[in-house]
C-alpha cells in the first residue's frame, strides 16, 4: 500500500488556485476573440482570392483538362495546373508523394487539379465551375485489409510500410499461459475539426521571392518544401507561422502554401487562400483508422507472459506522416507500462483511396492504448481480479528498462498513479440513481513520450536579445496554436531573471528566426526549457556586468529585476533595460541542441522523456436508447513541473474531450472512397453540452534544477480516455465495446441480450 499523505499531489483548477493564476496576453486575446488568424490580414494592395478545384472522385485517370474558359472570365488573374508548377510537383514530410496539382491521375476526392486567383471570391468560384475536366474511372481501393492485393495506387504497390517489434520467445510464452484472451479492436477515422480551417496569404516580395503567412506547425520545414516546389532558393521564401485556431497535427503537413505561393508568383500580387469547412472536410488530414487483432496471455497469478498484436492502418491516398504514426502505434502496442515476458507487435500501413491520414493528437499511441488497456481489463475479469489489482501486479517500476529495452525517464512511479486512481471519488455510487440510466466507473492507464523518438533528427534552438526599446526579446520557431506557449516562455523568463512579464516580447514561428524544429510531438515545452536554462544565466550576467561598470559596483551586487537592473542591497533600480540597450546593443544569446534521448542503444529507440496518466471515467448508459453520457473524468498525471497551471489544465481537459469524441461520436466513414459526411452538421464533435466535469491531479515533486524538470502535455490527456470510458460502460451494463465510436444501436441490442427492457 502507498499512503496518500506521502504523495506530492495537487489538484489543478480549484477556486483558490484560480484567484492567483496569471493570465497572459495571448490567453487574454484568445478569450476576447482578438487573436488574428492566418487570413485575418490588414488590407493589402492588389489582394487576390484563391480557390482550388478538387477532383471530387475517389480514383481516376485525368483524360483532359481545359481551363481556357476560366482564364477568359471577368476578374480572373491566373489559372494554374500541374504544367505551371516550376519545381517538384509533390510534397510530404516523409515521402513527397502527394501532388500539388494532379497531372494525369487522382487518388482521392480531395486531390487538386487546378487553382484560380481572382479579384473576388465569387469570381474565383465561378472560374472553377468553368474548368472542364474529363475523368476515366479506375478501380477503387476502399478496404485497407485487402489493399495489399488491390489495384496499385503508387509505384511499388499499396503496402507503404510494415514493421515488427519482438521480444523473447512468443510461442513458448503463449504455451505456458494459463489464460489467453484474443480480441479484435477498431478505432475510427477522426477529423481535427479545428476552429480555423487551413488557410494563408502569400505575398510576393518584389524580388522573385515571397512571404507566406499561414497556419502551420513548422515554418522552417515548410520553407524548404515550398522553395523546392516553387523552384526558388530557400532564402527566397519566408514563412510567418501565425497563431492558429487549432492544429492538433492537421497542419503539420503543407496545406495551402504551395498553391497560394504558385498563384502569388504567377500574378505578382498577394493571394489569400482559405478552405471552407466543406473543402477542409474533404481534403484535410484525418486520424488513421486502425483494425487490430490482439492476443494476450498470463499465468494463474495474473503475471503477463505473452502479447501479440497484428494491426492494419489505413493511411489513405498519400503517405503524409503515416510511417511515423505506425512506428508510434507499435511502440505503444508493446504495452510499455507493463512487464511482459515476450511480445510480437506487427503493423502494416496501407494506401487506399480513403482520403489522407497523418499526424493527429496522440499520433497512433492512443489507438494502441485502447486495445492494450482493454486487454488488461479482459484478463482481470477472467481471473476474478479487479482491474486495479491486475495492473498492480504487472506495472513496471522505476529503474527498469522500457518495453524495448531502452532507459526511460518518468517523473513518478506508475504504481503511484494507479494508487490514486483507485481512490478516485468517481468510484462512489451516485445517490438516487435513475433506473433508466445504468451508471458505472472504469479506469485506464497510459503513457506518452516527448520528442520525435527512435533516433530521428530532433534538434531545436532559440534566441534571446535586447530590443532598442529595452524589451527582452525571446525568439523561437515554434507556433502557438492554443497550447499557451507564449505564456510558458514569459513565465520561465520572468521567474529565472527575474523580471516583469511586461518586460518580455515573445516572437514565434518565423522561418528567418531560430529553427526550433516542428511544433509537434509535445516537444516544444522541453526545448523552450532547455534553451532558456542554457542562455539566461550568462545573458543576465552580461547585463549586470555593464550596469556594474556604469555604477562603479561589483557585478555580484546586482541582479535583473522588473524594468531593469537592481542592486541587491539596498533594493533599488540602478538602470533601465532601455539604457542598457542603448549602450550594449542587442546582447544576442542563442542555443541549439538535440532533443534528449535515452543513453545506451545507438540509434536510440522509443522516447526517453516519458509522461504518465491514469484516467477514471464515470458514465451513464441509457437503457432506452443505448446512448452513453460521460458524467465525469478524473485524470492523475505525472509530467514534471507545472509552469503555467491554466495551460496545463487546458491541455489535459481539451485532449480528453477530443478523446471523448473519438470514443462516442466521431468517425469519417467512406463509401467507395468518398467521405459520407462533408460538414460539422453530420460529423458530430462534442460540445459544451457533452463535456463532462473534469478533475486534473498532478503528481510531482521535481526540483527546479533537475535535468529535465518539465514535459509537454499536449497529447497526454487523450491517451487513456477511450479505454476508461469503455471500461465504465462495461461496469454499468456488462457490455464491452471494442469497436469505436460506440454505436448506440449495437449497445442497445447487446443490452437487450443481457437484461429485460425497462
Amino acid at each position: 500500500m502507498i499512503p496518500d499523505t506521502d504523495l506530492p499531489v495537487q489538484t489543478l483548477g480549484t477556486d483558490r488556485q484560480r484567484e492567483h493564476w496569471w493570465v497572459g496576453p495571448e490567453t487574454a486575446r484568445r478569450v476576447a476573440g482578438r487573436t488574428a488568424y492566418a487570413t485575418d490580414v490588414p488590407p493589402l494592395d492588389g489582394l487576390l482570392h484563391g480557390a482550388v478545384l478538387r477532383c471530387g472522385v475517389a480514383h481516376a485517370r485525368v483524360v483532359s483538362l481545359d481551363v481556357r474558359g476560366a482564364r477568359a472570365m471577368p476578374g480572373v488573374r491566373a489559372v494554374v495546373t500541374a504544367e505551371d508548377v516550376p519545381g517538384t510537383n509533390g510534397f510530404g514530410i516523409v515521402l513527397r508523394d502527394q501532388p500539388v496539382l494532379c497531372r494525369d491521375r487522382v487518388r482521392f476526392e480531395g486531390d487538386a487539379v487546378a487553382a484560380v486567383a481572382a479579384d473576388t471570391p465569387e469570381q474565383a468560384r465561378a472560374a472553377l465551375a468553368a474548368i472542364e475536366v474529363t475523368y476515366e474511372p479506375l478501380p477503387i481501393v476502399g478496404d485497407a485489409l485487402s489493399a495489399a492485393e488491390a489495384w496499385p495506387l503508387h509505384e511499388g504497390g499499396n503496402l507503404l510500410a510494415e514493421h515488427t517489434l519482438r521480444r523473447g520467445e512468443l510461442d513458448a510464452a503463449l504455451a505456458r499461459c494459463a489464460l489467453v484472451v484474443e480480441q479484435d479492436y477498431r478505432t475510427p477515422r477522426q477529423m481535427h475539426a479545428f476552429m480555423e480551417t487551413e488557410g494563408g496569404v502569400a505575398i510576393p516580395d518584389g524580388r522573385g521571392g515571397l512571404c507566406v503567412q499561414v497556419g502551420c506547425q513548422s515554418g522552417h520545414r515548410d520553407r524548404l518544401q515550398l522553395a523546392d516546389i516553387l523552384g526558388l532558393a530557400p532564402e527566397q521564401v519566408t514563412i510567418r507561422a501565425v497563431a492558429t485556431g487549432g492544429a492538433f497535427g492537421g497542419k503539420d503537413e503543407l496545406t495551402v502554401q504551395p498553391i497560394a505561393g504558385l498563384l502569388a508568383l504567377r500574378t505578382g500580387r498577394p493571394v489569400r487562400l482559405q478552405l471552407d469547412r466543406f473543402e477542409s472536410c474533404r481534403s484535410g488530414i484525418k486520424r488513421h483508422p486502425v483494425v487490430a487483432r490482439v492476443t494476450t496471455g498470463c499465468d494463474r497469478d495474473g503475471r503477463l507472459l505473452a502479447h501479440r498484436v497484428d494491426a492494419v492502418l489505413d493511411t489513405g491516398a498519400y503517405a503524409s506522416l503515416g510511417p511515423a504514426v505506425l512506428e508510434n502505434y507499435l511502440d505503444h502496442a508493446t504495452a510499455p507500462l507493463y512487464r511482459i515476458e515476450a511480445y510480437q507487435v506487427h503493423g502494416r500501413l496501407l494506401y487506399t483511396n480513403n482520403g489522407v491520414a497523418g499526424a493527429f493528437r496522440g499520433f497512433g499511441g492512443n489507438q494502441a492504448t485502447f486495445a492494450v488497456e482493454s486487454q488488461m481489463d479482459a484478463l482481470a475479469a477472467r481471473l476474478g481480479l479487479t482491474p486495479v489489482e491486475f495492473r498492480r501486479r504487472n506495472l513496471r517500476r522505476p529503474g527498469e528498462p522500457g518495453s524495448r529495452g531502452q532507459p526511460v525517464r518518468w517523473t513518478r512511479p506508475p504504481a503511484e498513479l494507479l494508487h490514486l486512481a483507485a481512490r478516485s471519488p468517481l468510484w462512489r455510487p451516485s445517490p438516487g440513481e435513475d433506473p433508466r440510466w445504468l451508471e458505472g466507473t472504469g479506469l485506464a492507464m497510459g503513457g506518452q513520450g516527448n520528442g520525435l523518438g527512435d533516433g530521428l533528427p530532433d534538434a531545436g534552438g532559440g534566441r534571446l536579445n535586447l530590443s532598442p526599446e529595452g524589451r527582452i526579446r525571446v525568439e523561437f520557431g515554434f507556433v502557438d496554436y492554443g497550447q499557451n506557449l507564449t505564456e510558458l516562455v514569459i513565465r520561465r523568463v520572468s521567474e529565472a531573471l527575474p523580471c516583469a512579464p511586461e518586460d518580455i516580447d515573445v516572437v514565434l514561428g518565423r522561418s528567418d528566426g531560430p529553427d526550433s524544429g516542428p511544433t509537434s510531438a509535445s516537444r516544444s515545452t522541453v526545448v523552450v526549457d532547455q534553451v532558456l536554462r542554457a542562455v539566461l544565466p550568462g545573458w543576465a550576467r552580461r547585463l549586470c556586468a555593464e550596469a556594474a561598470r556604469r555604477a562603479g559596483l561589483p557585478p555580484e551586487a546586482l541582479v535583473c529585476g522588473p524594468g531593469g537592473i537592481w542592486s541587491r542591497t539596498p533594493k533599488r533600480r540602478l538602470c533601465r533595460y532601455r539604457e542598457l540597450a542603448a549602450s550594449l546593443g542587442p546582447v544576442p544569446a542563442e542555443h541549439r541542441g538535440d532533443f534528449p534521448v535515452a543513453p545506451g542503444p545507438t540509434p536510440p529507440v522509443g522516447r526517453f522523456l516519458q509522461l504518465l496518466i491514469a484516467t477514471v471515467a464515470r458514465v451513464a448508459v441509457d437503457r432506452l436508447s443505448g446512448c452513453v453520457r460521460v458524467q465525469a473524468l478524473h485524470h492523475i498525471t505525472a509530467a514534471g513541473r507545472v509552469i503555467h497551471p491554466p495551460g496545463y489544465l487546458g491541455q489535459i481537459e481539451g485532449a480528453a474531450v477530443m478523446g471523448l469524441g473519438m470514443t462516442l461520436t466521431e468517425d469519417m466513414p467512406t463509401d467507395d472512397g468518398r467521405y459520407r459526411f462533408d460538414n460539422l452538421d453530420q460529423y458530430l464533435i462534442p460540445t459544451l453540452q457533452d463535456a463532462p466535469e473534469q478533475r486534473v491531479d498532478v503528481l510531482d515533486d521535481t526540483p527546479a534544477d533537475a535535468d529535465y524538470p518539465v514535459r509537454g502535455v499536449g497529447e497526454l490527456g487523450i491517451e487513456a480516455v477511450a479505454p476508461a470510458i469503455v471500461a465504465a460502460i462495461e461496469a454499468a451494463c456488462g457490455v464491452r465495446v471494442r469497436h469505436l465510436p460506440v454505436d448506440p444501436d449495437r449497445l442497445l441490442a447487446a443490452l437487450r441480450d443481457t437484461e429485460h427492457p425497462v
